[in-house]
């Protein structure tokens, strides 16, 4: 069997995240070497090939429609591998999701848990859904487990469509405003530039500028379109996650959009840390689970502060209340919750709190772009015009 490199990426006895690359011939490998040296490991996937580079979407699997399925059929009383060969059985057409589904099976049809069979995946579940699953295997509610992992999900993939519908818009007028400038480039500005060096006029300062920036514009805009392709090329296939990680790191650093994926963190700590604890996760356990999830480098931060204090006996109400980050309605109510021992209770009212927020902001975000595009828009065709229309206008004086 050809060796393969594995990704990596876990939590440290200090509750900090690190990672890395492992060369072996399984995942197992991988997670035995992680906890013998003390990490509690979160992602572990293959390296990708230029291939699968390539073809990024194909192999995405939706553990939603797998876990909703699957708790079905638990909670009316069918063991787990019965319920995994009846969820193979009637599938004609083999896809990826099939071919995983099968191999869950085999995996459970040699003894291990579910959770573990499904750790083992290429790619394998996040952190959250594997806690899930062993913490319902571990209380007797495996089917309960199951559900909450498939509501988690899809509550997931509606909050970003949510967020992708919001930039829709503003990304189609951006697009509408460069193919506007290009055309302006390309066909229109050309043929008047042609039309007034034939006549012999002189032109006004800003018409020369505008036919100087015309014809650089299709040069300037080919090389930005291949360099940012290229790039982007290049980090999916020297790290796979780390070109999503710095895109999102650079529109973060956005004035209205920042808020949003800020807030879009909050929502994702909150209302995991709300479900591992509400399946009877230990917080330590939990919240290095949780750091997993989150992508803002602020929020990772936190979690790992969060970690290293829960560790030492402290309470994280102190520290939320510090961040810079982290909200501090929020901060109180954790605090309320820490002293009375219902955080899970808490938290879930807290994720109610974020989820509102984010929806208003993204609400603010498309009024507030919508507009400054069309504006923006508007005040370069009109330049153009006005442009363009000067030395007509000095040829018509002429002419009187």
């Amino acid at each position: 069997m050809s060796q393969q490199r594995f990704v990596w990426k876990a939590v440290n006895a200090q509750g900090i995240m690190e990672h890395g690359v492992w060369v072996g011939d399984e995942i197992k490998e991988v997670q035995t070497y992680l906890r013998n040296e003390g990490y509690l490991p979160v992602v572990i996937r293959t390296r990708r090939t230029w291939q699968r580079a390539a073809l990024p979407f194909g192999t995405n699997f939706q553990w939603s429609y797998f876990a909703r399925r699957l708790a079905i059929l638990v909670e009316a009383g069918i063991p787990v591998l019965q319920a995994l060969e009846i969820m193979t059985f009637y599938e004609e057409k083999s896809t990826f999701q099939l071919e995983q589904w099968q191999s869950i099976k085999e995996r459970v049809a040699e003894g291990s848990d579910l959770s573990e069979a499904m750790s083992l995946l290429n790619p394998a579940p996040n952190s959250f859904v594997l806690s899930m699953i062993k913490a319902g295997e571990y209380t007797g509610t495996l089917g309960k487990a199951l559900s909450e992992v498939a509501d988690e999900s899809d509550q997931e993939g509606v909050a970003q469509k949510k967020v992708k519908a919001a930039l829709a818009y503003p990304l189609l007028l951006c697009l509408a405003v460069v193919v506007v400038l290009y055309v302006l480039s390309v066909w229109v500005l050309p043929m008047y530039e042609k039309l007034f060096t034939g006549m012999g006029v002189e032109l006004p300062f800003l018409t020369r500028v505008i036919f100087t920036c015309g014809r650089k514009f299709p040069v300037f805009l080919g090389s930005g379109l291949g360099l940012s392709t290229g790039s982007l090329l290049v980090l999916r296939l020297i790290g796979p996650e780390l070109w999503r990680i710095r895109l999102e790191r650079s529109l973060g650093r956005l004035p209205l959009l920042g808020k949003v994926y800020l807030l879009r963190d909050l929502v994702q700590f909150s209302r995991i840390l709300e479900r591992l604890l509400s399946a009877g996760i230990p917080l330590l356990e939990a919240l290095r689970l949780t750091a997993g999830t989150l992508r803002s480098p602020e929020m990772l931060e936190l979690t790992n502060q969060l970690v290293l204090a829960v560790r030492q006996g402290k309470r994280m109400a102190p520290l939320l209340r510090a961040s810079r980050v982290f909200p501090k309605e929020g901060a109180e109510m954790i605090a309320v919750a820490e002293e009375t021992g219902q955080l899970d209770r808490m938290l879930h009212y807290v994720t109610q709190m974020f989820r509102r927020e984010l929806e208003d902001q993204l609400e603010r975000l498309t009024r507030g772009i919508e507009p400054t595009l069309i504006l923006i828009l508007a005040g370069l065709i009109g330049l153009v015009a006005g442009g363009v229309m000067l030395p007509i206008f000095e040829i018509s004086s002429h002419l009187e």
